[in-house]
């Protein structure tokens, strides 16, 4: 059980297809480089990813401040070295970061 001021949301969903998801991406994404999740949500998948593929840059991204918060706990609870999420609704222009070795939206 989580204190209260854990921000860190738990979806079931996540924790169900996270391995299996990462299976995959180990297989297609770039040996290096910078990763971007749009749409991150509760943060779980960035932490699962960047620790199953840590010689890749990770960088997690939502609109929401209550799923950035949550990524950003994810993150420390995994002891990950992760940029802080970043504020991105992909329908506005200009985005916060301007390239990517890889894109990729989960769960959307």
């Amino acid at each position: 059980m989580t204190s209260p001021d854990d921000l860190r949301l738990d979806f079931p969903a996540t924790r169900r297809n996270q391995d299996p998801i990462l299976e995959v991406l180990a297989r297609v994404l770039p040996p290096e480089g910078l990763v971007l999740e749009v749409g991150s949500g509760s943060g779980q998948h960035v932490a699962a990813f960047a620790a199953g593929l840590p010689h890749l840059a990770w960088q997690a991204s939502d609109p929401a401040p209550r799923h950035r918060a949550s990524i950003d706990a994810w993150a420390r609870h995994a002891g990950l070295d992760l940029a802080p999420a970043l504020d991105l609704d992909v329908t506005r222009r200009p985005w916060p970061i301007e390239r990517a070795a890889a894109v990729i939206s989960v769960n959307m």
